[in-house]
């Protein structure tokens, strides 16, 4: 009787030991995996172009923006430059729509290299020259026989925005035959809420996000810029989110949106872009 009561005690120290055992051991595999983990994304990073030159400075917060739409009126058309061979429309209010009487040849040989920043600056300037606010207007690329341009304003570049875009038309021998135009004002900082922690991300923080997604690779090239993106509108004016935009190997852009309760990572196309810009009809709807 005594000698099983002896053996049940042994049994039990034995099961506890264990148990703390176990323990003991999670604890030092997660660190040792998190290590390895950490270890593992600095090899890579440290083998990608432009990421030491990044900034660990946390300068933009998760705080959203809001903007007005421009109501375009006829004393605007006045202001259109060389509207002398345009046929202008502004039915639909806050867009412009602009046909050439007589297509533009553009002052650039196509197809053009998203790097070439000589083309980039003669399409600039050409859109300066021709249209409403033109200056304000920045090339992003070319899809199909469309050229998308987004509006600049003071705080820094819009991007993907259906309310800050100029899409310009051309035609098989590469002229403008007619434009779209949309247009913001009064962009400004919404009120923050004294109960929103706000908090603050990095140039260095927003790529390490892509290569823990894998969406980075060792040896690639990147570059980092800051602007806004579009958010769901909370309200009838245009809202905004900043963004870090990472472009990988001058290919691929993905945006860092810092919003109010975390922030994501969004690629978006140009294609389906302009298709969410299409009006819906009765077979979508």
């Amino acid at each position: 009787m005594q000698w099983n009561k002896i053996k049940l005690t042994f049994i039990l120290a034995f099961l506890i030991l264990n148990v703390y055992l176990v323990f003991q051991l999670f604890p030092q595999e997660e660190t040792e995996q998190t290590v390895l983990e950490t270890e593992s994304q600095d090899a890579v990073l440290g083998s990608v172009k432009g990421y030491k030159e990044l900034s660990d400075q946390k300068t933009e917060t998760n705080q959203q923006y809001e903007a007005t739409k421009l109501h375009f009126t006829e004393d605007d058309l006045d202001k259109v430059p060389n509207n002398d061979n345009m046929d202008l429309d502004i039915s639909s209010n806050t867009q412009l729509v602009v046909n050439f009487k007589e297509p533009q040849k553009l002052p650039v040989e196509f197809p053009i290299d998203d790097d070439n920043e000589q083309a980039i600056g003669d399409l600039n300037s050409f859109v300066a020259d021709h249209v409403l606010f033109g200056p304000e207007y920045t090339y992003w690329g070319r899809q199909g026989n469309q050229l998308l341009f987004f509006q600049k304003i003071n705080q820094g570049q819009t991007y993907f925005s259906p309310d800050s875009l100029l899409l310009v038309t051309i035609n098989e021998d590469y002229e403008v035959v007619e434009y779209e135009q949309t247009y913001i004002k009064n962009f400004k900082k919404l009120e923050e809420n004294e109960d929103q922690d706000l908090k603050e991300y990095s140039e260095v923080q927003a790529v390490k996000a892509l290569q823990s997604q894998q969406l980075i690779e060792s040896n690639d090239t990147i570059k980092v810029e800051k602007g806004f993106y579009p958010t769901i509108e909370l309200s009838s004016k245009p809202n905004y989110a900043p963004a870090y935009m990472i472009t990988v190997n001058n290919e691929k852009h993905y945006f860092y949106l810092l919003l109010p309760d975390y922030p994501y990572v969004y690629a978006p196309t140009e294609s389906v872009f302009l298709n969410s810009l299409q009006p819906e009809t009765e077979e979508t709807q």
